[in-house]
């Protein structure tokens, strides 16, 4: 049992960790919606996928449930390789314990 809630723990951001936002644009609320469901936007912003990677991405994350009809499907495939393309120049933040 206390191996298991320190498993939990560990898998917990540290207190005081900022997460990444998304960039405004359209197609933002769609990632949102289908993706934050199971992972925050540090995931998606570190990418660096062409817009087929991205669709074969989305498209598996639709077959393992992401709700997302065509129209949505495909703004959100834009959004993503529009933002976190080849060209991505993503920094993370560091992060450290609350002082």
């Amino acid at each position: 049992m206390i191996a298991l809630l320190m498993l939990i723990l560990a898998a917990l951001p540290m207190p005081g960790t900022r997460f990444q936002q998304l960039p405004d644009g359209p197609g933002k609320a769609e990632v949102e919606a289908g993706c934050y469901a199971c992972h925050s936007a540090d995931i998606i912003v570190q990418q660096r996928l062409t817009p087929k990677q991205w669709t074969a991405t989305v498209d598996k994350m639709i077959r393992w449930g992401v709700e997302s009809k065509d129209p949505e499907r495909q703004r959100m495939i834009d959004y993503l390789s529009k933002h976190f393309g080849p060209d991505n120049r993503f920094t993370p933040i560091a992060t450290g314990p609350v002082k």
